[in-house]
């Protein structure tokens, strides 16, 4: 049989060879071409939400968009951002949503969401839009246009509230005393996350010479515990005393043990890489006069870390577990971070036992 010359093959490969592959490049240029997408309208079911932990259960506020009467063929992906009115989607808070055209948040939810822009039991005003882009699949190949498109954003007005655990009994003690006419109803609490049996809560004492009973309830009917000696506590049992005089302290009681301890607290700080020293290690909190387990501090930060830390050392020291945004100090943990500078004012809330709280607020 006769062979065509190699020049012939080569000459017929070099022709048909671009042909097939214009071809397929045509085709993908062709398949990724599409029409600018249409426009979104945006709309909320309340513009003011009021949000209570009572009703955490229930349904809140639902957004949803559309394309006013357009047809979409593509596949469109959706995030819902939110944001300060005042910072203008500077650097938003997003919600991936997938394909859908609406999204509702419960209560619980929502308060969530919002306390990573807005401080717990705090209000502010808030807007949302949706950002929205194509994506076209090709031969396996996921193809991401440039094109980010963004509806009109709606106003909100958000009230969040603080979420308080409420611990029941065995998992809280009260401490009735000469400090307060010895009424457990009205007494302060510490109090064990359930199961663990280690108690403490934070309590200021008005008078020089605080004694206290430890009571399992909030009646006298209820088990009570005093001082049986050492560092004991038992049923039986004499007051338990402070010999530190007036002040806040930190009392903590175990169950497993029977054993308690009392840990005067002269001075709440705050320290780290964001504060500014002005040649002192730690920048001294205030004790809010109306209720003397609340530190203020007002101050000017630095992008870095921080921490609170009592009587100016890291035996009693808060940071926050990651993921840093329920505003709960947690000892001995991450430091909490700071990404802007400017004027802060900074609470740490004592108070209620088992609920701590801190706030920090960037003035505007």
């Amino acid at each position: 049989m006769r062979k065509l010359p190699h020049n012939f093959l080569l000459f017929t490969c070099m022709f048909v060879i671009p042909l097939f592959f214009c071809k397929k490049q045509v085709d993908f240029a062709k398949a990724v071409a599409h029409d600018h997408l249409p426009p979104l309208s945006l709309t909320v079911s309340s513009s003011s939400v009021a949000l209570f932990q009572a009703n955490a259960k229930l349904n809140t506020v639902r957004f949803d968009w559309g394309y006013n009467g357009s047809i979409v063929n593509d596949a469109v992906y959706y995030t819902i951002q939110f944001s300060l009115k005042e910072d203008q989607f500077e650097n938003p808070l997003e919600v991936p949503l997938g394909s859908s055209l609406a999204a509702g948040f419960s209560v619980e939810e929502f308060n969530q969401l919002m306390h990573k822009l807005i401080e717990p039991g705090d209000a502010g005003d808030v807007a949302a839009r949706i950002k929205y882009m194509r994506q076209v699949a090709y031969t396996q190949k996921v193809v991401s246009g440039d094109e980010v498109y963004y509806s009109d954003q709606v106003l909100l007005k958000v009230t969040t509230y603080r979420h308080i655990i409420a611990y029941s009994s065995p998992d809280f003690f009260t401490l009735p005393g000469n400090y307060q006419s010895w009424d457990p109803l009205l007494a302060p609490r510490i109090v064990s996350k359930p199961g663990e049996r280690e108690y403490e809560g934070y309590v200021y004492f008005p008078i020089e010479y605080p004694q206290f009973l430890l009571v399992r309830g909030n009646q006298w009917s209820d088990f009570i515990f005093g001082y049986i000696g050492g560092n004991k506590f038992g049923v039986k049992g004499s007051s338990l005393s402070i010999f530190g005089g007036k002040g806040s302290y930190l009392i903590q009681a175990s169950t497993n043990t029977n054993t308690w301890v009392y840990t005067k607290i002269n001075s709440w700080s705050i320290t780290g890489s964001a504060v500014q020293h002005n040649g002192k290690l730690d920048l001294t909190m205030t004790q809010d006069p109306s209720n003397n387990c609340i530190w203020h501090a007002s101050v000017n930060l630095i992008e870095g870390d921080l921490f609170f830390r009592a009587n100016n050392n890291n035996a009693i020291r808060f940071g926050n577990d990651w993921p840093a945004i329920d505003h709960v100090p947690d000892y001995n943990a991450d430091p909490i971070r700071i990404t802007r500078a400017g004027k802060y004012t900074i609470e740490l809330d004592l108070s209620i036992a088992g609920n701590y709280l801190y706030h920090i607020h960037r003035n505007r």
